[in-house]
């Protein structure tokens, strides 16, 4: 009996590491949340019920990360001829919007409370254990959501992972907090640990949106990636004059860019193609999800009569600020 290897498309493979990465973000954020929610409202302790809400809301944010993640994954179409791939950037975006508000609404209820000198009667030295041991879950799930972020590229899956890694040391922080207003008979500690909690979250909400913001405004790429490329173009330098206008953005996970490939002028069609193609072929390798347009152009030689024209002058240049840089070459 033959058995028929069927080739799983590199997207589809990296969409369906992106949603079980969400799934496991979606699995912790509630279990953790149910427990602390519990033992706060029990407890009486502030902290733990603002870490509590703060970690729900990391589940419904996960949910709504999911959803984008599935709309950013359907092909191009008529309407989107660039793809979906925003839709996961507007879903970190979600996710920072709600981060923020919650880090607004925690503060201004602990500040009440200090307003007020309301605090817990007694802070039991077992709450501290518990969120040592949530500290360490947090710990391995994201290790695991950043390897897949990174794996895959996506804003999205890397926005959980920062969101959740920051529970270890806000976990970590209450744990110490609460031992010290525990040993130290200083309920207050409470309030002023639920306050620590809004700072770090309106910090958390900072970073998520700016990516956010960087990928909505279309910049260039970072630096490493744009000296990545050079590195997987150079090599074909013996068949090509020059790459410039080279033109970068990201759109979730999706990468787009675009170059103008400058060859000799008895370059044929057919050759100058069949570059364009391995090189597409290299830097989609690397980044699966990459989108990659080569514009050929034979050079002028006339421009460069003297032999002095490409002196100095770097084989794939990365910092032009238009296609148009160097367009009097063909």
């Amino acid at each position: 009996m033959h058995q028929t290897n069927v080739e799983i498309d590199p997207r589809d493979a990296n969409t369906a590491t992106r949603k079980k990465a969400v799934y496991v973000a979606i699995s912790a954020s509630v279990s953790v949340a149910v427990i602390q929610l519990i033992i706060g409202w029990v407890w009486n302790l502030e902290s733990l019920i603002a870490e509590g809400i703060h970690t729900f809301l990391d589940g419904i944010d996960s949910v709504i990360v999911l959803i984008t993640i599935f709309l950013a994954a359907k092909p191009a179409d008529r309407e989107h001829q660039f793809g979906h791939g925003k839709f996961e950037a507007l879903g970190a975006g979600i996710e920072g919007l709600f981060v923020l508000g919650a880090g607004i609404g925690i503060a201004y209820r602990a500040v009440n409370r200090l307003l007020e000198g309301a605090a817990p009667e007694t802070i039991r030295i077992e709450s501290c254990a518990i969120l040592v041991v949530m500290s360490i879950f947090y710990y391995g799930v994201s290790i695991y959501l950043k390897r897949i972020a990174e794996q895959t590229g996506s804003p999205a899956v890397f926005a959980e992972a920062m969101h959740l890694r920051t529970h270890i040391y806000i976990n970590g922080g209450l744990a110490v907090g609460l031992l010290v207003g525990a040993l130290g008979d200083w309920p207050l500690a409470d309030t002023l640990l639920a306050l620590g909690v809004a700072v770090c979250l309106l910090g958390i909400a900072w970073q998520v949106l700016r990516e956010v913001w960087s990928q909505m405004m279309d910049l260039s790429l970072p630096r490493k990636e744009l000296d990545a490329i050079a590195e997987m173009v150079e090599p074909f330098g013996a068949r090509f004059i020059e790459v410039h206008g080279l033109r970068t953005r990201k759109a979730g996970v999706e990468r787009h860019i675009e170059m103008h490939l400058v060859v000799a002028p008895d370059t044929t069609v057919a050759s100058a193609h069949e570059l364009s193609h391995e090189i597409e072929e290299v830097i989609v390798d690397k980044w699966p999800a990459a989108h990659v347009t080569v514009h050929v152009e034979p050079l002028n030689a006339s421009h460069d009569e003297s032999g002095t024209l490409f002196d100095g002058e770097p084989k794939v240049r990365t910092d032009d600020d238009s296609p148009l840089e160097r367009e009097f070459l063909h």
